[in-house]
């Protein structure tokens, strides 16, 4: 009555289909081979357990959950844990160089955070070490979030970090430094589950599981040169960085805005950067007056010299000192008399002949130190778009006692090039990337 049903006619592939179903087919083997062999290798969840024992133990299962496996870390000191850990709070604390029972009897709420912080900073990079974690989060309020991101800062660039806090939505700066912390926030109280906790926290679940898959070791297939930049000085660094590329490196470029600069030298530590272009130094002048962009350690110009990579140095931004007013009736009596630079919230300083004395001393004592090659290369013509030829910082007398101060206080095996250009103008950035590769062929 309803006839026979035809039968779909087999497809047939052309023979270039089917070598290509047979690649997808092996690509997508040694994917999942990947993403299992990475579930096997656990994630680490940081908790204070006495505290926060039920929140941790709800991300443990969700990540359990997800085919990943996990290590408990538990980073209390008071009261009994309210779930199981892998790592114990006595473990951590012995990490960390002091007993537990030593951190109880004395009391000092300091050396405890001190000392769990260390101790699971340790934990974690000697798992890491022996390829035995895949990423960290971890869940806290304040001293939680101190001691999370304080064991988050012992791991390098590429091992997913995750924190969940309550104060997340504070400055976060000196908790996350120069790392890849991603910070989460609670927006409510980290006290029990609720219909609101376990949405927020099987989301970072969730993140963190993603992330451990596509986790690892950064392995660089081309050198990777750091360049400096900052806002003034863009479109010079943006022609640093495609010639740069042409020439066949990878570019890391770091805003020159404190953190950024710590950035670098972290990075050049850890041997990612086979070469430096340091295009911009004006987090040291921001840093005589608490600039805008001065927030660095004692280490900034100094890993490269450590490492003995080549350095190019370019005094950009020394010009000026950025600081936060739009107007006069706002700016800092310190710096009244002098010319200003206005941009937005912020607004560019002049700097003066005693503070480019200043820094020609600092940079020249940290180059000395420098084992591998350097190179000063300095811009005559303006070191910033506002030290330019008609421009409110233009001054080229000052920037003359930066040049002179520093040749006499620089080692005679360091040159100073001193280029007829601004630092903006294409010839100057093809005279600094010729340089730097001058000096990477003879590395």
């Amino acid at each position: 009555m309803f006839g026979r049903r035809a039968m779909p006619k087999k497809k047939s592939h052309s023979r270039p289909e089917r070598e290509k179903n047979k690649r997808a087919i092996g690509q997508n083997f040694w994917q999942l081979l990947y993403i299992c062999e990475v579930m096997m290798v656990p994630i680490a969840i940081i908790g204070t357990l006495d505290t926060k024992g039920e929140e941790v133990a709800y991300i443990k299962q969700l990540i359990q959950e997800s085919g990943c496996s996990t290590i408990v870390v538990d980073v209390g000191v008071l009261h009994q844990p309210r779930t199981e850990a892998d790592v114990s709070r006595d473990s951590v604390a012995s990490a960390g160089g002091v007993a537990l029972k030593e951190l109880l009897d004395v009391g000092d709420r300091r050396l405890a955070i001190q000392t769990m912080t260390e101790g699971a900073k340790s934990i974690v990079r000697d798992l890491y070490n022996k390829g035995r974690l895949s990423g960290v989060i971890s869940v806290g309020g304040g001293t939680g979030t101190h001691i999370g991101t304080g064991a988050m800062r012992g791991l390098p660039l590429g091992i997913p970090k995750l924190m969940v806090s309550t104060v997340a939505s504070r400055d976060m700066s000196e908790l996350i430094g120069t790392k890849d912390i991603v910070m989460m926030h609670s927006v409510i109280d980290i006290l029990g589950l609720n219909a609101i906790s376990r949405k927020i926290l099987s989301h970072a679940a969730a993140a963190i599981v993603a992330m451990a898959g596509n986790g690892g070791r950064i392995e660089p297939v081309r050198p990777i040169i750091g360049l400096t930049s900052f806002g003034f000085i863009t479109e010079g660094a943006m022609l640093v960085k495609s010639m740069l590329e042409a020439k066949g490196y990878d570019v890391a470029p770091f805003h020159a805005n404190g953190t950024g600069g710590m950035s670098m030298e972290d990075l050049i530590d850890q041997g990612l950067i086979s070469g430096v272009l340091d295009f911009a130094l004006h987090e040291f002048s921001d840093q005589l007056y608490g600039g805008y962009c001065g927030a660095i350690g004692p280490d900034r110009l100094e890993a490269a010299g450590r490492k003995g990579i080549p350095q190019v140095v370019v005094p950009g931004g020394l010009d000026c000192i950025v600081l936060e007013f739009d107007s006069p009736e706002t700016m800092p009596e310190a710096v009244k008399d002098r010319k200003v630079f206005w941009y937005d919230f912020r607004s560019g300083v002049r700097t003066v002949a005693q503070d480019m004395r200043q820094l020609a001393g600092t940079i020249a004592e940290k180059l000395n130190r420098a084992t591998g090659p350097v190179t000063v290369m300095i811009p005559m013509k303006g070191w910033s778009e506002a030290d330019a030829p008609g421009g409110p910082l233009y001054d080229p007398e000052t920037n003359r006692i930066f040049v002179d101060e520093l040749k006499s206080l620089l080692s005679p095996s360091i040159p100073v090039v001193e280029a007829d250009l601004h630092i903006n103008q294409s010839e100057f950035a093809e005279l600094a990337v010729s340089e730097l590769d001058r000096l990477m062929s003879r590395a």
